[in-house]
């Protein structure tokens, strides 16, 4: 008696969203490790395919077209990437800094050099955090070649959504600043003292951030190698790096103290780091912040995908 054969397991049924939502992140995977190009040389549909670990078809229906595809992954890479990490590492450096006993949150001055201290802790984290990032690397990448993009209406959609990200980005900036400077007793000075003051400081400081991650992909040791300084009038000395150490001084040429500031203790500062974070993610998610054009898509990708749709046999 043979043993019957049996058949392999058949792949779950995936959905298009599903689908996509592989695809995509696949692609950016790849793009991260090889490079990106406006033209994504070398990303081929097949090797994202086996990548994400989808139906062959089902991605084929999707994207009938190399064109539609890669259209879909450049504006996958345009609106950016979170790294929830960094928030994390930074209010567990800052719970730690609080059991010091140099922690003096009774004093203009004490509070000062607290609030320089959660500065360079959160600048270095999130220098690192960046540069560590493959996928904000790809994304780096794309806002510097997008403008080279031939097709205007995929260029247009590039650029609207490189902006969605610079907003998210401000509105997470300024949520933090502005809730750490008020926690610590601080306030911005005029001429930033209006409504859109810390958005202001928030653009500077992504600006700064962004050229000192490119020059340090060049250069690793730009944001790795620190010296140990005691600056801005603190008391004692931490490790700092030269792109810390500007971002710092950036911040702080903008602030003073705000006598009507209400007293606290170390539990409030715990407190409200969690809270700081909460804020900016939810800030970054407002719909003014986060408003994506891509559901207005007059889409160049997609009408690429209906021309092509008669032709293609998956």
């Amino acid at each position: 008696m043979t043993a019957s054969r049996q058949r392999p397991a058949r792949r779950p049924r995936m959905s298009d969203a599903d689908t996509r939502s592989r695809m995509l992140s696949a692609a950016v995977d790849l793009l991260a490790e090889r490079g990106v190009t406006v033209g994504l040389d070398g990303l081929a549909l097949e090797d994202v395919i086996r990548h994400a670990d989808v139906s062959r078809t089902s991605a084929y229906r999707r994207w009938p077209t190399r064109d539609a595809f890669h259209a879909d992954v450049l504006l996958e890479v345009a609106r950016g990437t979170d790294l929830p990490g960094i928030g994390a590492r930074v209010v567990a450096e800052a719970e730690a800094v609080l059991e010091e006993p140099w922690v003096d949150l009774g004093t203009v001055a004490g509070r000062h050099e607290l609030f320089v201290e959660l500065m360079r802790l959160s600048f270095q984290a999130d220098l690192e955090g960046v540069l560590a990032s493959p996928q904000f690397g790809a994304y780096l990448a794309l806002r510097a070649a997008f403008a080279s993009v031939p097709e205007p209406d995929l260029r247009d959609e590039l650029a609207a959504e490189l902006q969605v990200s610079e907003r998210r980005t401000l509105a997470r900036g300024a949520a933090i600043l502005a809730g750490a400077a008020r926690l610590l007793g601080l306030r911005l000075v005029a001429p930033l003292d209006a409504p859109d003051g810390y958005t202001v400081v928030a653009r500077a400081v992504s600006a700064m951030t962004t050229g000192s991650v490119i020059a340090a992909q060049v250069d690793p040791a730009l944001v790795h190698a620190t010296q140990q300084l005691a600056p801005f009038g603190v008391a004692r000395t931490a490790a700092w790096s030269v792109p810390t150490f500007t971002l710092t001084g950036l911040v702080l040429g903008h602030l003073e103290p705000d006598p009507g500031s209400a007293a606290l203790d170390a539990d409030d500062v715990r407190r409200a780091l969690l809270r700081l974070v909460e804020e900016g993610r939810v800030a970054a998610g407002r719909p003014e912040a986060a408003q994506s054009v891509t559901t207005q898509r007059s889409s160049w990708s997609d009408s690429a995908s209906r021309s092509a749709a008669v032709t293609h046999n998956p």
